[in-house]
């Protein structure tokens, strides 16, 4: 038996949110674009660069909802996976399997941070390739202004790229926040979102009345900013790759993605040392499942 990927779908199998509250979502969109009411204003003065800056953001936007969506379930799941197999004694049944404790919460870990979001990116690409399909449709029949940019390849693909190094960066920022939520599922008895939540401010505190330092409280605003891992890297690109529309400067992501150096995406101090406090949290939840199978 192929002991992984039977995991990941038993996984899947569990908890149907992973799948369809994207799907859901995603949905919503195509349907908002076949019946939905839209009043653009005309596009007819902008230069190139301005719009490929809007259709750059609008590629974004149709994708962001989907991930948030995806990024709460996430969530969720990996306070309740293995707390709910003690709650309900599965755990039982599941340790009767010859599939060691460091396979199964690498499953659910694989699960949450790498399976889950490849497939909503993946999922994500196709909804909007449909969306600007029935927009580009309903333009064509004057249902909406034919002026709004909806389509350009070039654009689309730098933006679609810029948003897969986004998302690459965020499974590798939050990798240890991950890590702690399924630890914290691993060990407390009840009330799974209070533990998550409790220990790291308590520390902080105390770290900040005693020392009177911050070094925990930035460690977890940082790894909580949704776009830090975008950002991290990209500080003085953002300042140049701007286009000015209206009177508002509105980063263009196909320059973004022109000028972006991936390599301090990537490798920098805060995001290797994340990944060493991953490791160790995921050994400690390997060792708190195996000897802890109470309700």
């Amino acid at each position: 038996m192929n002991v992984m990927p039977t995991l990941i779908r038993r996984e899947y199998q569990e908890h149907r949110a992973l799948w369809l509250a994207p799907l859901v979502t995603a949905l919503l969109l195509v349907g908002t674009a076949v019946f939905g009411h839209f009043e653009m204003a005309t596009m007819k003065a902008l230069t190139i660069d301005q719009a490929r800056a809007i259709l750059g953001i609008t590629v974004w936007a149709m994708s962001l909802v989907i991930f948030i969506v995806a990024a709460t379930v996430i969530s969720f799941y990996l306070l309740d996976c293995l707390y709910s197999e003690r709650r309900d004694r599965s755990i039982l049944f599941w340790k009767s399997l010859p599939v060691s404790d460091a396979a199964t919460v690498l499953s659910k870990f694989l699960v949450a941070l790498v399976v889950t979001p490849i497939g909503v990116f993946l999922f994500a690409v196709a909804t909007d390739l449909v969306v600007r399909g029935i927009l580009t449709a309903r333009a064509g029949a004057g249902l909406i202004a034919d002026e709004f940019p909806l389509w350009d390849t070039g654009t689309w693909f730098k933006s679609q790229a810029l948003l897969g190094i986004w998302l690459c960066a965020s499974i590798l920022w939050y990798a240890p926040l991950a890590a702690w939520m399924l630890l914290v599922s691993a060990w407390a008895r009840r009330n799974v979102m209070m533990w998550a939540v409790l220990p790291p401010l308590v520390l902080a505190l105390i770290e900040r009345f005693v020392l009177h330092t911050s070094y925990v409280w930035n460690f977890i605003s940082d790894r909580l900013a949704p776009a830090f891992p975008a950002l991290k890297g990209m500080e003085t690109q953002l300042a140049t790759q701007t286009v000015t529309i209206s009177r508002e400067k509105v980063v263009s992501l196909p320059r973004l993605f022109d000028s972006l150096d991936i390599s301090s995406v990537f490798f920098n101090a805060p995001m290797l040392l994340g990944l060493v406090a991953a490791v160790a949290l995921l050994y400690v939840t390997v060792r708190l499942r195996r000897y802890r199978d109470d309700g």
